[in-house]
């Protein structure tokens, strides 16, 4: 059976993704000059969302597994179709704004979270030597969904103008719309049957479990805080029009990210003699991406600060897939409840992080909220020598 449509779909899934995940945080400074929002009710958006990914992993990842992939995967992209709807409504409603985008926030939050939960699970399971390469290139999908949502938007809003936010924000719907379609329609490779499935319990039992948790949500920390305030660095900091921060800020920190998950895949499927084991490569991406954020914390150079972009993106590019990776490799039995583990931890990082940032921004501003969550990466490199450490042991 080929399996060339659900890739497709996957990919496009994920772009998806990528859109109800940094949609809200190209708007920061739109909304909140719009409806006199602070940095903290802004990135409250963020963790939100996250919120409720975390939420969807807890309570379905074993779920699916009993009911099946289709289901869900589909009922996602109708989510994320409902939510960026309601969302572009908010100037129209005669409703409080802010309340109404908590409320479209937490429908395609809801999305984003069976997004993160299905997807890869679906790509796993299909038949295929290498796990980790084609992991790694799927989420280099997710970059350049990022990318093109930086691009399309920013130049969508230089065009037209900041208040026509909710035109572009609508004009996004359509790609989850096309993908509910086609993914109702491709086939799903079974995940591991539920009675062979190894236990939960036993692998929090296991350190090695324990340090790829620590792994995953501190990585996504590293990666999502910077990513999240990019465009409001790159605009408030650095002192750059919105179009030209965000094409050049976010839109490399994106397009570098997704370079670094793709040449890593291409690499590994050539079997690259002189590629460093993934763990290896994690590691250095994670003393990359801590520079990256002393950069950004103290340069008034606009170019520097692009630099801090670039090597930030390249610097964490690895840090989520790779460690999907390494947790399937070493428990290779475990079912969709490992990917909702991993994606709940995750998203947990990947929530306090921005959000974090947001309180030390409203309190001392960009540079100090850089300086202060500069410990994310910092401790992503603690994490990641463990790990290897109890590899060789």
């Amino acid at each position: 059976m080929s399996y060339k449509a659900t890739v497709r779909s996957c990919y496009i899934g994920i772009f998806s993704q990528a859109v109800v995940v940094n949609i809200t945080a190209l708007l920061f400074t739109t909304l909140g000059y719009q409806f006199g929002l602070s940095f903290t009710q802004l990135g409250a958006l963020v963790l939100i969302n996250f919120i409720m990914q975390v939420s969807i992993a807890i309570i379905f990842g074993q779920i699916v597994d009993r009911v099946g992939f289709r289901p869900f995967i589909v009922g996602a992209h109708i989510a994320a179709v409902v939510g960026l709807a309601w969302f572009a409504l908010v100037p129209a409603l005669p409703f409080d704004p802010y309340a109404m985008m908590i409320m479209a926030t937490i429908i395609f939050g809801i999305a984003a979270g069976f997004f993160e939960l299905l997807i890869s699970p679906i790509l796993n399971a299909i038949p295929a030597d290498e796990k980790s390469s084609a992991m790694s290139i799927l989420h280099g999908f997710y970059c350049f969904g990022h990318l093109g949502v930086v691009f399309a938007t920013t130049i969508f809003l230089f065009v037209f103008g900041r208040d026509s936010w909710p035109f572009i924000v609508s004009l996004w719907l359509v790609l989850p719309l096309l993908n509910a379609f086609l993914f109702s329609r491709c086939p799903i490779a079974p995940a591991v049957e539920v009675t062979q499935q190894s236990s939960a319990g036993a692998a929090f039992r296991s350190p090695l479990f324990i340090i790829l948790i620590l792994m995953i949500s501190l990585g996504a920390a590293s990666e999502l805080t910077f990513a999240q305030w990019t465009s409001a660095f790159m605009e408030e900091a650095m002192g750059l029009p919105k179009v030209i921060g965000d094409i050049m800020g976010v839109g490399m920190f994106a397009l570098s990210m997704g370079v670094g998950r793709v040449a890593y895949g291409v690499l590994k499927q050539r079997e690259t003699a002189w590629l460093p084991s993934q763990a290896k490569l994690m590691a250095i991406g994670s003393a990359m991406a801590i520079s990256s954020y002393i950069i950004a914390a103290t340069t008034n150079y606009p170019v520097l600060g692009l630099l801090a972009c670039i090597l930030c993106g390249l610097g964490v590019s690895l840090l989520w897939p790779g460690t999907l990776s390494l947790a399937v490799d070493a428990f290779p039995k475990a079912g969709t409840w490992m990917f909702a583990i991993m994606a709940a931890t995750g998203n947990i990082g990947a929530s306090a992080g921005p959000a974090v940032f947001g309180l030390i921004a409203d309190y001392g501003g960009l540079r100090a909220g850089f300086m202060m969550t500069a410990i994310f990466p910092v401790l992503t490199l603690v994490a990641i020598i463990l790990f290897l450490r109890l590899r060789r042991s």
